[in-house]
């Protein structure tokens, strides 16, 4: 039971994250979260280019985007969308994503995952079976629990890669074009917990550790530039507070 509420812990932490290119998360409450696995895989542009945001901001003045980044804030609070809706009915008919639902009912004492769309195309039934769509998929994170420390990334690995065809090179790549859409403050701290969850991840030695190194890499260029920005524009408004 401690280790089930350890998994569903970690779980409520990824479900925090955004800025993944081939999945999101989504809490839907204290012992189930939804995954869901994007079907469109067109190229993006910040596969091209991954920092164009950093280029782009060490040609502006670092004060005047802090004061312009609070003024993005509250436009986007009267232009808020409405948060996804997590329903059964609704993620069974999502046009966008392929998605899974992942629990840790006590009851169980062992993690599961649903599947909740495409259950005709991703489970193989004999002719002579009934489809039953709400039986846990099998998969190998999930039937080792009780031999292996199995981590909530490691169901998300197998889930992804066995979900996507091709499966991708990096199951976690990072949507870097999201971190232009927010603000700077809100940046600095979004890629400060992406940071710790890509820590975790290399530190499992997956075949494409290498790859997230190199995100881990790029976002601590964009996570201290921001962070010094910010120290900056905090000087300079106690600067001005002490002039006034």
């Amino acid at each position: 039971m401690s280790r089930l509420s350890q998994f569903m812990a970690d779980c409520m932490s990824v479900g925090a994250l955004r800025g993944f290119q081939h999945f999101s998360v989504h809490i839907r409450s204290r012992e189930e979260i939804v995954l869901r696995v994007f079907r469109d895989r067109s190229p993006k542009p910040c596969d091209l280019a991954p920092i164009s945001s950093s280029t782009i901001y060490d040609h502006v003045d670092r004060i005047q985007a802090l004061d312009e980044s609070k003024q993005i804030m509250l436009n986007a609070k009267d232009n808020m969308a409405l948060p996804f809706d997590l329903s059964d009915s609704s993620l069974e008919s999502d046009p966008w994503a392929i998605n899974f639902l992942i629990a840790g009912y006590p009851r169980y004492k062992c993690p599961y995952v649903w599947l909740r769309t495409d259950h005709q195309k991703l489970i193989a039934v004999a002719e002579n079976q009934k489809l039953e769509k709400d039986v846990p998929l099998r998969l190998e994170s999930v039937d080792c629990w009780r031999q292996f420390d199995i981590r909530p990334w490691d169901v998300l690995v197998e889930v992804i890669c066995t979900t996507l065809n091709p499966p991708p090179e990096n199951p976690f790549s990072i949507d870097y074009s999201y971190f232009d859409k927010i603000t700077v403050e809100e940046r600095a701290v979004t890629t400060g917990a992406m940071l710790e969850f890509l820590r975790r991840v290399y530190l499992r030695h997956y075949f494409f550790s290498d790859i997230v190194l190199n995100d881990i890499k790029q976002l601590q260029r964009l996570h201290f530039r921001d962070i010094n920005s910010l120290r900056e524009y905090q000087q300079s408004a106690m600067f001005r507070e002490h002039n006034q």
